[in-house]
């Protein structure tokens, strides 16, 4: 039996490597990458009307899928330039009555980070609004050499008008997006979010989205669901550094009524000296808006008594103190959460690689947010 076993897997393997598709795709109907059929489809481009594109917020100035302006009175870290060009936070909101919904994408690179999922890295996934709760539906399916590619979102046999929002990927380039939907349906504007200012976040790759399974499930993307708000994802991979530069273009970013800062793990060794002149900087025109600091979230080697969990500490009680201290001055409107708890116990259970969450994780960052920021809001 064993022998058999063996020749079987051996099989498989061989099956496997003189094939373009893989195995399970193969073999699983529903894993498989499948071609949309565009056959009574017309394309309109989400940047007009009636269309309400979120989370760009210089796109009208410079019709980029961009997070940052293309030209700055400040100068933007080489780095953070071109990181800016990653689509997360990115949404596409309307209400339609019509049966498919099917994307057309031009990628700026192809898939292949190794610890992250190409649904995430390249992906649009959808939401559709039912009771007034946007939940989930599907996820674009796609190779992760297209950098080219037209992707079902939606195939129902009701036709009914609902509110729709698309995410966009959240670690790749978006050249080209257009919205496919039946011909003869209606397109509409969508319901306006609840709260009409905006929240702004700034911070790191586990801001930015790293290392999720697809867009939705980016903690900033979790927080707009759940505060039907506009949220600017300004989460930069390796570089939120807490430069002066981007307190100041936090500041150009109209209608803000709340910022979250998450930067500190990019700068463990810097941002008892970075934190503070930061903050001075937003306060230049956001006199009395609520600013929430998050210390880091615990990682995997984080354990009690290492010296990275004192470092962790360390880091935890100077920003907590830096918030009394201003508050002592002054500031009413300047809060604290503690970063090192908000993944529970089993911290070391939500991450993929020992530091970027999990979906679980992503998640229960989202949920402690949450509750901090509406404590905030009903003061």
């Amino acid at each position: 039996m064993m022998r058999h076993f063996h020749l079987i897997i051996s099989l498989l393997f061989a099956f496997q490597l003189t094939s373009q598709t893989p195995i399970v795709q193969k073999l699983d109907p529903n894993m498989a990458d499948k071609k949309a059929d565009v056959s009574g489809i017309i394309w309109l481009d989400p940047k007009e009307e009636p269309f309400d594109l979120v989370g760009f917020e210089w796109i009208k100035q410079d019709n980029v899928y961009r997070r940052l302006p293309l030209n700055s009175k400040w100068n933007i870290p080489t780095a953070v330039d071109g990181l800016s060009y990653l689509t997360t936070g990115g949404q596409i909101r309307f209400r339609t009555n019509s049966k498919k919904i099917v994307v057309k994408v031009e990628l700026m690179k192809q898939s292949g980070m190794h610890q992250m999922r190409a649904t995430a890295q390249s992906g649009f996934d959808l939401y559709a609004k039912d009771k007034e709760i946007l939940k989930y539906l599907k996820t674009t399916r796609f190779s992760v050499n297209d950098t080219i590619y037209e992707a079902e979102l939606l195939n129902s046999n009701e036709q009914k008008m609902r509110d729709y929002t698309i995410n966009f990927p959240l670690y790749n380039g978006v050249n080209l997006m257009f919205v496919g939907i039946e011909e003869g349906s209606v397109v509409e504007n969508p319901t306006p979010f609840s709260r009409s200012e905006k929240f702004a976040i700034y911070g790191t790759s586990i801001t930015h989205g790293g290392c999720v399974s697809r867009p939705g499930s980016t903690y900033s993307n979790i927080l707009s669901r759940k505060l039907d708000a506009e949220f600017i994802n300004l989460g930069f991979a390796g570089n939120g550094k807490g430069e002066p530069e981007l307190a100041h273009l936090i500041n150009q970013i109209s209608n803000t009524s709340f910022i979250i800062l998450d930067y500190e793990a990019n700068a463990s060794e810097t941002i008892q000296n970075t934190i503070d002149p930061f903050i001075d900087i937003l306060r230049q025109e956001h006199t009395a808006t609520p600013i929430l600091i998050m210390s880091k979230i615990r990682f995997a080697e984080e354990t009690d008594g290492s010296e990275t969990y004192k470092q962790l500490i360390n880091n935890r009680d100077f920003q907590e103190s830096l918030v009394h201290k201003r508050k002592r001055k002054g500031d009413d409107n300047i809060y604290f959460l503690d970063g090192s708890t908000v993944l529970g116990d089993d911290y070391y259970e939500c991450t993929v690689d020992g530091v970027h969450p999990t979906d679980l994780g992503s998640y229960r960052i989202a949920e402690a947010l949450l509750t901090r920021i509406k404590q905030i809001l009903n003061q």
